[in-house]
Order: C-alpha cells, then sequence, then structure tokens
C-alpha cells in the first residue's frame, strides 16, 4: 500500500472553486434581444465575465501541478501513466468521438468523404477541438508526459528554474484555446508552481497570509486595468498587455482564497465538496447539458422575458445570474445522477485508502 499523506480539504474545496470558474467564463451569456436595456445588460456581463473569469485555467493548472507532487508520482510512474490514460485521456477519447458522431450525423456523407472525416477527427482530437474546452485535455496530457522527469530534478535547481520561469506568463503569451509553444510558456510555470506549493505548503500559506493587503491590492488594480482595456487590448505579436495582467489578476485571486479555504480546513463544505469530487465530468459535461438539456428545457427568451426580469437591464442582469446558477447545478445534477445510475448497475469493488483518497473515499488525484 502506498504512503499516506494527509487530505488537504482546502485543496479539494479550491478545485472545486477551479471548476466553477470555468464553468461561468464558458456558460455565462449575456440576454438576447431588442432594446438599450438588452444590449446594456450582455455588454456590462460580457465584461463581468471575461475581466473576473477568464484565465481561470491557471487555478486548474496550480492544482494538477500540486497534486502531482502531493501524490508522489515518481514513486511509480507506469502506475501514474496508467491512471493519466486510463481517468484522462479514454474519456476524454469517448466524449470527443461522441460529439464528433453527434455533429457529423447532421450533414448527409458519402463514402468519398470519409478521408476528410478522418483527418478532421484526428485533428479534433490532436487540439482538443470537440469543445471550447477541451483544448486544456491534450495540453495538460503534454505536461503529464513530462512530469516524472520534472519531478525528479532535484530541489534548488528547480527552485531556480521556477522562479525564473515564473517571468515569462507576463510576457502574455496566451493563445487562446490554441495549443500552441507560446501555450505552454504561459501556463506551464504555473504548474510549477503547483508543485513548489506542495513541496513548500506551509512555507507558502504563511506567505500569502502576510501578504494578503498587497494581494488584495494587485488584485483590485488588475482588475481596473482589466476593465479599461477590455475591448481594447493591447498587443506586440504573440504578447498580450490583458493576458499579462490576467496572469497577475489570477495569481492574486488564487493566492486570497487559497488561505481563506486553508482557514476552513476543519469545516465541511458540502457545496465546494461536491465540485470539487465531480469536477471533471463537470469539465467534460458543462456546456453539453446548458446547450442540449437546459437551453432545451428553459430556453433562455423563457427567463429574459419574464416581466420581473425584462423591467431593466439591471434585473437582465440578475436573471442571468439566476439563469447561469440553474446551469451550474444542472450540470452538478446530472454528474451526480450519473455516477449513481452507474453505480447501480456495476459493482464497485472494494478498494483500500491510499493517498489518492481520504477518510470519506474523496478523490485526491486531480484530472486538470
Amino acid at each position: 500500500m502506498a504512503n499516506k499523506r494527509k487530505f488537504l480539504r482546502h485543496i479539494h474545496y479550491f478545485r472545486g472553486f477551479a471548476i466553477i470558474n470555468v464553468m461561468i467564463v464558458h456558460i455565462w451569456n449575456g440576454p438576447t434581444g431588442e432594446g438599450a436595456a438588452y444590449t446594456h445588460a450582455a455588454d456590462m456581463i460580457r465584461l463581468l465575465q471575461q475581466v473576473f473569469f477568464h484565465d481561470s485555467t491557471i487555478y486548474f493548472i496550480f492544482v494538477s501541478g500540486f497534486l502531482v507532487e502531493y501524490l508522489s508520482a515518481t514513486k511509480n510512474p507506469l502506475g501514474y501513466y496508467g491512471k493519466k490514460i486510463a481517468n484522462v485521456i479514454v474519456p476524454y477519447l469517448i466524449m470527443s468521438t461522441l460529439w464528433f458522431l453527434w455533429e457529423s450525423s447532421k450533414i448527409p456523407q458519402s463514402t468519398e468523404d470519409l478521408p476528410s472525416l478522418a483527418g478532421t477527427y484526428l485533428s479534433m482530437l490532436t487540439y482538443g477541438k470537440a469543445q471550447i474546452q477541451y483544448w486544456y485535455i491534450p495540453f495538460i496530457a503534454v505536461v503529464f508526459l513530462l512530469s516524472p522527469l520534472i519531478l525528479r530534478i532535484p530541489d534548488p535547481a528547480f527552485n531556480r528554474i521556477t522562479l525564473a520561469a515564473s517571468i515569462l506568463p507576463l510576457l502574455g503569451t496566451r493563445t487562446g484555446t490554441e495549443i500552441s509553444a507560446f501555450q505552454f510558456i504561459y501556463l506551464l510555470p504555473v504548474y510549477l508552481q503547483g508543485i513548489y506549493a506542495a513541496r513548500n505548503h506551509d512555507r507558502v500559506i504563511d506567505l500569502a497570509k502576510k501578504h494578503q493587503p498587497l494581494l488584495a491590492f494587485l488584485a483590485l488594480a488588475c482588475t481596473i486595468a482589466l476593465m479599461y482595456l477590455h475591448g481594447n487590448s493591447i498587443s506586440f505579436g504573440p504578447t498580450s498587455l490583458s493576458e499579462s495582467i490576467h496572469y497577475i489578476h489570477k495569481s492574486s485571486i488564487m493566492f486570497i482564497v487559497l488561505p481563506f479555504l486553508a482557514s476552513l480546513e476543519q469545516k465541511s463544505i458540502k457545496a465546494l465538496d461536491l465540485f470539487a469530487r465531480y469536477s471533471f465530468a463537470i469539465f467534460f459535461t458543462h456546456i453539453t447539458v446548458s446547450m442540449y438539456l437546459v437551453w432545451k428545457i428553459l430556453p433562455p427568451e423563457t427567463i429574459y422575458s419574464l416581466p420581473l426580469i425584462s423591467a431593466s437591464s439591471y434585473t437582465l442582469i440578475m436573471g442571468s445570474i439566476l439563469y447561469l446558477f440553474i446551469k451550474i447545478f444542472a450540470t452538478l445534477f446530472c454528474c451526480i445522477a450519473a455516477k449513481k445510475s452507474t453505480r447501480l448497475h456495476i459493482p464497485i469493488p472494494h478498494r483500500s485508502i491510499t493517498i489518492e483518497q481520504d477518510r470519506h473515499g474523496h478523490e485526491l488525484s486531480g484530472s486538470f
């Protein structure tokens, strides 16, 4: 049996915080309708969405780095790779294939189209094009592939590399949902920071607590700057000033939230626990549930046409937040229901608790 590690509830909760942020940037949409109130509400929602939730990937990749170190991937590299294939790659292949078949079925095809379809399918898998969020899986798969090698770097050298690499995201080279060398330059340093934080957990949390006023100032200053730059980003070749500021913004928020969650280590927060436990399933399904379930059962126009909600731009924004909550919790409910349904039909063998579970059996090994 692998050595047990202390269950860090605040890291578990932070994973829940991360998936909620990712969901919001993808499924918080402004109201569609005629009139100044609708236009103003849609513009305001877009501003809030982009300023506060764009680049929430930073939270995910930090947690990934933290957990890969905390769960000691170097002790059994083959087992590590096997779990990543089973828990990340296989679900990705299944979901992407189902989505491809669904989209392809909408267009009449002939045998002459098969080579083109095969090329489209392979490109979709390689670059994560099935849904907007799927790019992250091919990206993180490369990072996971390198992780056992990264973790073997001696601490002194690793610390110097991480410190130097942490400057690179300030170049603002994020390329949206496109997988590129610039994307790795922007996000890989955050993964290294996660590893460093796992190795120096208490020190990192203490430093974050000590510098809360500075972090709050940075978060506020970046918020103002991002609002000013919204729709007017300054770019120089592959670099973007907005992406540079987002890196500081999200990092500041992250190190404000982590000590706060650490202060709740002994408290049970059921909602965050559920979002953390189902974060992997939520990642894959939140857009599908929003587009093909919620939108069908409760179309946006049904919400936004209600007199109480359509009264002003303010009430339209409140209505969009209500609709967002419905989509978020509908996704969580679907994931819980799917898991319970699977357990009813597939016997689950008893497993001893290892470093990847806490005393309640909650999975600790992140997939993002």
